[in-house]
């Protein structure tokens, strides 16, 4: 896996042109913390979890981003769960197609967790993005579609399809009022194989919708999901939920402040809800999050 993640590192380096000394590298660097709590579960006790995420790139064209995660999670029978996760994406702005970013990426997983162990998820993005007519061209809008591809072969050999439109839309952004954003994003989930993994149904959906609001050096967002999802990827392929859980629902919410130096300190919290199903018990999941990042 380190070999592919430098494999992928050098291509998309390399994309950033012959003439790399004639460009500016721009990027941002964060370190995220997070615990875990499960209310009303009979199974699961606490877990935390820690992620390092560089993003960089020509701030034109080409981008590059790597994270690498630690997540452990204790049971109440005393046993534990320790996974790593490695996501490497690469995206292209305008280059390929104008007013287009299409982005390409590959996440892996290395779990004490026997039926995804090993598991991985391919990905692809489109996005068209308008932006205004008149100086200086701010963005407007923009829609897309991802495509992801998960595959679990270490025990029973299935995979999951995963469909994701997604559109933002610049409700407002002035000067004095700062600037107002809604996201939306579907999903389609479809699992293979899914009554020998014991999860019932092979389809699921669900959608997404939040607020994200900037005033000065703050940045707030706020959130909530319905539907079911189970197996899902998110955040653009960082984080896959590998788990039989069937989740059933969540609100999240989060506030960020930007230093003049370029450091950024955030805190963020997300509640859902979900169905043991080995148990078939409901439990309420609450994940704290805080990130300490920077931008150069």
């Amino acid at each position: 896996m380190r070999k592919l993640l430098l494999a992928c590192s050098l291509l998309a380096f390399g994309s950033l042109g012959a003439n790399a000394q004639e460009l500016k590298v721009t990027g941002y660097e964060a370190l995220y913390g997070s615990y875990i709590n499960y209310s009303g579960s009979s199974v699961k006790d606490y877990g935390y979890a820690t992620t390092g995420y560089l993003s960089i790139g020509d701030g034109i064209e080409n981008n590059v981003q790597l994270g690498v995660g630690y997540t452990h999670i204790k049971y109440k029978d005393k046993s534990t769960l320790n996974q790593r996760d490695f996501t490497a994406v690469y995206s292209n702005t305008n280059g390929i197609l104008k007013n287009h970013t299409f982005t390409f990426g590959g996440h892996y997983i290395n779990s004490d967790d026997k039926l995804t162990d090993g598991g991985y998820t391919l990905f692809f993005d489109g996005t068209y993005f308008q932006t205004e007519k008149q100086y200086p061209y701010a963005f407007s809008w923009n829609a897309g579609v991802g495509v992801y591809y998960s595959g679990y072969n270490k025990t029973t050999d299935f995979y999951v399809f995963q469909l994701t439109p997604h559109s933002t839309v610049k409700l407002f952004s002035d000067f004095q009022k700062g600037a107002l954003y809604l996201d939306t994003t579907g999903y389609y989930i479809h699992v293979s194989k899914s009554s020998k993994i014991g999860i019932g149904n092979s389809n699921y959906y669900s959608l997404d919708a939040a607020l994200r609001y900037y005033y000065g050096n703050y940045d707030f967002k706020v959130g909530g999901w319905i539907g079911e999802q189970i197996f899902a990827v998110k955040n653009g392929g960082f984080v896959v939920y590998n788990l039989t859980e069937k989740y059933k629902g969540g609100v999240y919410g989060g506030v960020g402040y930007t230093f003049s130096n370029g450091l950024r300190l955030a805190l963020d919290v997300s509640i859902n809800d979900y169905k043991e199903i080995d148990v078939n018990k409901d439990v309420t999941q609450t994940v704290g999050t805080i990130s300490l990042g920077y931008r150069f």
